[in-house]
Order: C-alpha cells, then sequence, then structure tokens
C-alpha cells in the first residue's frame, strides 16, 4: 500500500537492509512464533560445522534456491541452543545442488566441496580465506578423469577405512553405492580414485520393482557403538530412513543386503513424503549425537514445511522433538505479504497472500490475515495474531497477491487480487474504515496477463486517481492508466513493457519514495535475480525510472514478494519468498523515545522518563531507549540525543 507510509523512508547511498530475525511474533492458536520471519524452508539440506570454534555446531542449510544460508549456534533461554541467521547468502555461492564444509589439507582452515554451479555433475573446491571463497577448480581422480555424481544425489564424505582422511561415496538410481577412495593431497586439493561402483555390493530397491529410488541421502555415523561407521540412507522411495550395519571393524568394513533396517529411529521412525537426509551432532553437548532428518520430499508429495525434524539420543533411544527445528511462518510455497491498518486503528495489520492450501480439496490459494494487538512489552516490536488462515474464503485461484486501495474514494479500503493465470479480482469494501465488508466484483475486464498478476497502485500521472501497474510471469511491468477518476476507476494498456523495465521473471512492485525528493521510486522483486531499485529521475508528473545500484539487498531467495513497513520505531521491508515464509528487512529500529505520544521529542518526555526512573519497578519499552530491560541515565542520554538530532 503506497498512499499514506512512502514519506517515512529516507535511505541512505550505499545502504543494505538487513535480515532482523527479532522483529515481530505472531500469535496462533496452538503456539506462537517467536521469529516468524525467518525465511521457511521447502528441501533443506543441513550440515553441522563448528564454524567459529566455540564448542558449538553452527548449521549451514542449502535450500532451492542453490544458496546457502548461515546460522550461529547460542545458548538462548533455559540454557537451550538456538541458531541465530547470519547470513541469507553465504560465501556468494550459487546454483550449487549439495555442499560438504571440512577442513582436508590439516591447515586449522575450512575448504568445501560443492556441486559444479555450471556442470552439476562434476564436484567443485574451493579454499576459504577471510570468508572469501578460492576457486581451485573441479576434484579429479587419479587418472585425472572428472568425480562424478548423479546431481539428484546427496553424497557424504567418511573416513572409512580409518586412515585419516575423508572418502567419498555417492548414490546410483539403481540402488546401489559409488565409493571413491581418498588417495592423496595434490597441491592441498584431496584427489579421489575411483574404487567400486557397487561398493559392498549394497542394492536398495524401492517399493516395487519398477520404482528403484532415483536419488538418495547418505551419511555414515557408528550407531551401534562399535567403533566402525554404519551407513543412513534416505531414499526417494522411502518415507523412513534405511540402516545399513556395519559388521566389519574400523579399518575394513563389512556390509550386506541382510543386516538393513528399513525403518529408523527403531522406537518412533520417521515417516514422511520421502528422500529424507539424515544428519547427526551433539546439538545439546551431552557427549552423544542426536538425530536431525531433513526432508526433500520423494515418491510420497511434497512436504514443504514441517520437514526439519529433531530426534534427541537418549541412552540407546533416539526420543523425536520437533519436526519445525527452526520454527517459523512457512506456508508452504511462494507467499506475498502485505501490510495495511484495515481496522483504522493505527496500527499495521499483515496479509499474506500464498501460492496453495494443501489443507482442503481442491489445492486454492488463500489470504492469511493476521491483526496488529499491539507492542511486545520489553522490546517494543509488533505482534500479530491470526484471524484466519482464509480471508476471503472464495476460490480465485493459486499464488494469491493482495493489494488494498481506496479505489472509489469512499474512506474504507477496497481489494485486489492478483493470482497465478494473470488475471484480476476486485472486492469493493462496502463496509467503512473501522469494519470491512468485501464484495466480490469479478475480474477486472481486458486484464489477462500471462501469468502471475501482481498488482500495484499509484497515481502516476499525479491527476488524483489511482493507476495500475501490474507485474507478471515474464518479468515486465504492464502500465495501465486509468481513464476514469478517483471515484470510478477505467482502466487501460498503456504499455507491455513499462519504462523497459524487466527483471527477467515473476515481477512485484512496491512504490515508495526512497530518495525522499517527493516522487515514487520503485522496488521490483524478481523470480530469481533478487530485488531490484529503479530511482525516479523525473517527477510526480513525469516519472522517469532508471536502475540504481546504490541500495543493495540480501540475497534472499526466489520469487521475491515485497512490502513496506513503518512505526515509530521500526522501518523496514517485509519479503515474501518460494520457501513460503518471509523476511524482515531493517532500515532501522529505534525505541520511540515519545514517552507521553505527541510525535514530538522534547522536555516534556525527559520529565516523564524521570518519574519513569523513580518507579524503580516501573518498565515502558517505549522508555527503554537502548533496549537493556532497564530504564536508566543511560536511557535520557539516548533521549537527549533524539532531541538534540531533531
Amino acid at each position: 500500500m503506497i498512499y499514506i507510509y512512502f514519506i517515512l523512508f529516507s535511505l541512505l547511498s550505499g545502504l543494505t537492509p538487513s535480515v532482523n530475525q527479532e522483529f515481530g511474533k505472531i500469535v496462533k492458536d496452538d503456539f506462537d512464533l517467536e521469529r516468524p520471519f525467518l525465511g521457511g524452508f521447502n528441501k533443506p539440506k543441513i550440515q553441522w560445522v563448528d564454524w567459529n570454534g566455540d564448542g558449538f555446531e553452527d548449521l549451514f542449510l542449502l535450500d532451492e534456491d542453490g544458496r546457502l544460508k548461515f546460522y550461529i549456534s547460542n545458548i538462548c533461554e533455559q540454557e537451550t541452543v538456538c541458531f541465530d541467521l547470519h547470513s541469507t547468502d553465504f560465501l556468494q555461492l550459487s546454483n550449487i545442488l549439495w555442499f560438504f564444509i571440512y577442513d582436508f589439507d590439516n591447515d586449522d582452515l575450512f575448504e568445501i566441496i560443492t556441486s559444479d554451479p555450471i556442470n552439476t555433475e562434476h564436484a567443485r573446491f574451493y579454499n576459504i580465506s577471510n570468508n572469501q571463497l578460492i576457486d581451485e577448480g573441479n576434484i579429479m581422480d587419479n587418472q585425472g578423469s572428472f568425480v562424478e555424481i548423479d546431481p539428484v544425489m546427496i553424497p557424504c564424505f567418511a573416513d572409512i577405512d580409518n586412515d585419516g582422511d575423508l572418502d567419498l561415496f555417492s548414490g546410483n538410481v539403481i540402488g546401489t553405492v559409488n565409493f571413491y577412495e581418498n588417495i592423496d593431497l595434490v597441491n592441498n586439493i584431496p584427489v579421489f580414485n575411483a574404487i567400486d561402483d557397487f561398493w559392498q555390493e549394497i542394492y536398495i530397491l524401492g517399493s516395487s520393482f519398477s520404482q528403484r529410488h532415483g536419488a538418495s541421502a547418505l551419511n555414515f555415523i557408528d550407531l551401534d557403538d562399535d567403533d566402525d561407521l554404519d551407513l543412513s540412507w534416505g531414499d526417494y522411495f522411502q518415507q523412513s530412513l534405511y540402516i545399513i550395519w556395519n559388521e566389519g571393524d574400523p579399518s575394513n568394513p563389512y556390509m550386506d543386503n541382510i543386516n538393513i533396517l528399513t525403518q529408523f529411529p527403531i522406537n518412533d521412525p520417521i515417516i514422511s513424503a520421502g528422500l529424507n537426509m539424515p544428519s547427526f551432532t551433539d546439538i545439546d553437548n551431552d557427549n552423544d549425537m542426536d538425530l536431525f532428518v531433513t526432508t526433500l520430499s520423494g515418491a510420497y508429495g511434497y512436504q514443504l514445511n514441517n520437514n526439519f525434524t529433531f530426534y534427541e539420543k537418549d541412552g540407546d533411544s533416539f526420543i523425536y522433538k520437533t519436526s519445525s527445528f527452526i520454527n517459523t511462518l512457512d506456508l508452504l510455497s511462494d507467499v506475498n505479504p502485505k501490510f495495511v491498518d484495515i481496522d483504522n486503528d493505527d496500527d499495521l495489520d499483515l496479509f499474506i497472500g500464498t501460492d496453495f492450501d494443501s489443507s482442503s480439496f481442491p489445492w486454492r490459494g488463500k489470504i492469511i490475515f493476521f491483526k496488529n494487538i499491539g507492542l511486545e512489552e520489553h522490546t517494543c516490536e509488533p505482534i500479530w495474531e491470526e484471524i484466519t488462515t482464509d480471508f476471503l474464503n472464495i476460490d480465485v485461484g493459486n499464488n494469491l497477491f493482495p493489494e488494498f486501495v481506496d479505489i472509489d474514494y469512499d474512506n474504507d479500503l477496497d481489494l485486489f487480487v492478483g493470482e497465478f493465470n494473470g488475471v484480476l479480482h476486485y472486492f469493493l469494501n462496502d463496509g467503512n474504515a473501522n469494519e470491512y465488508n468485501f464484495v466480490y466484483q469479478g475480474e477486472i475486464g481486458e486484464i489477462d496477463l500471462s501469468g502471475y498478476s501482481t498488482p500495484e497502485f499509484i497515481d502516476i500521472d499525479n491527476d488524483d486517481d489511482y493507476d495500475l501497474l501490474l507485474g507478471d510471469i515474464n518479468g515486465n511491468i504492464f502500465f495501465y492508466q486509468n481513464n476514469g477518476d478517483k471515484y470510478n476507476f477505467n482502466f487501460s494498456l498503456n504499455s507491455q513493457n513499462y519504462s523497459s523495465i524487466n527483471v527477467g521473471m515473476r515481477s512485484t512492485i512496491l512504490s515508495i519514495d526512497l530518495d525522499s525528493d517527493a516522487d515514487f521510486d520503485l522496488l521490483v522483486g524478481s523470480g530469481n535475480n533478487n530485488i531490484f531499485y529503479y530511482e525516479n529521475i523525473g517527477n510526480e508528473y513525469f516519472p522517469e525510472f532508471i536502475l540504481n545500484s546504490e541500495i543493495e539487498f540480501s540475497l534472499l531467495g526466489l520469487n521475491l514478494s515485497i512490502d513496506s513497513f513503518t512505526s515509530s520505531n521500526d522501518n523496514g521491508f517485509i519479503v515474501g519468498t518460494s520457501t513460503g515464509g518471509c523476511y524482515f528487512l531493517s532500515i532501522n529500529h529505534v525505541t520511540s523515545g515519545d514517552i507521553n505520544e505527541d510525535d514530538i521529542y522534547n522536555i516534556f518526555d525527559i520529565v516523564l522518563l524521570v518519574e519513569w526512573i523513580l518507579e524503580s519497578d516501573a518498565y515502558e519499552c517505549y522508555a527503554d531507549l537502548n533496549q537493556d530491560g532497564i530504564i536508566n541515565v543511560n536511557d535520557i542520554v539516548g533521549l537527549l540525543n533524539l532531541i538534540l538530532n531533531g
């Protein structure tokens, strides 16, 4: 929504809005989401590595966007381990299908092997120096040939022969295992010898002769405490895990097709959509290896949430704890968030359009409504309560993109919804500013794009009515001029490639005055090319947009949809992603300091702040300017700075 909040933004040259994982809280019927905006997960491939050397395993996660997310482990409330999102584009790797981080050359520095971004059947080796990649080329065997790994397989590395280096294993589509022995370091890069494509004569079949997995995820661990490595195996045609027991010894593995478990953990096996990726780490620092299973979705459907399962090791058993180890808002796929004050109570409510909802048939997109119910006591962060998961209770298609605007100038917000088929649906609000009542009016005539219509309303020619910009599947922007007036719209197509803007695919649009020059600029989200800033170098009557790289947005994933948020203490953007979640990008966070809520920082606020300090048991987050949980003289200093800086 663009008609009231745009003037509150003023971004500086070179600014990179950063992900704020502490922003907001969502209250649901059965649980609360303390960190709702961590992006969601669709097909998470993970590895545990103590990256910062503090004795706790950090988390690396690769999802469908082909980039690494990095989470640092921390001790949180009640001495539990939590993970803080550090980067959504770690090491700037892209287009990778798998990865493995390890100190291969024993120099106390990590290296990383990934699928080759260009030829995904090959493996690429990188040194890492000061968090920068040094590309050392492809992994080769001892004959100088490329080590080849099927792109649908998740390989693993393990010292299977107990010689102090990690060997390489990958699956085959027929259910066998490739074994590459690590035989040497050449220029500090491991060299692998192709030993066997039918290692240990292991032969895993799917649910029938004609259904042989097609994909696998392997990992080795000593599960039975006999000092040799057993093989855990996630399979496309297996809803649980295979465990292949090693009956040999640490230096001489012996496995067969008899000593195999077909479901694991034994006491409470995971049952999922298939292709489960097992990993093990001592998450609670109690000297045993806990189990994590991420579901990549196989032959039994798509599992686009509840796909990060944690089992705690307890004696000889694994105890199920949760299927959402990193608990955040996850609405399956492709979400489109919008902030709007729908009930005229001076705070921003949250609406999220979804791609589809599989809880009822037929699957269709829905709009979820979260009402703003106030601020968290000690942080002043907004709290949203989930009111309904089907705001409109009507089937208008998939991949819904809501946009609220007072299109008929009657002081309440009407609703337009773009969707997968490229049309635009109109809902008239015949209620009022305080109590909405949306009545479906049908599709807007003659608007039918190739797909994924994403509306944004803006008075582009400053004639006192709303014109319409529409993003589409091909990354263009369509411009429909309003030839009616502010009471009765009449849209006619003016351009199919407005201002020559194209972002490759799936364009979404936010109009906002980013440089505070009294005209609208554009932020344009894309399917796979992040978010673009188009500066308006014209004016409010004759706009002219040019691509500007001064504002850099973090790489956040695929199919990005962006909206703005402003309040007395938070400015930023919410971004919906293909993984069904959202990120919040902060521009700034300032605890108000406006103690008497008169929209002015002055001596009267200082007087009230002193009174708060004198009441030793009093606390108000608006008065805690440095957010240390205490109101004291440091907050007075902070308020004086606000007053002096105007």
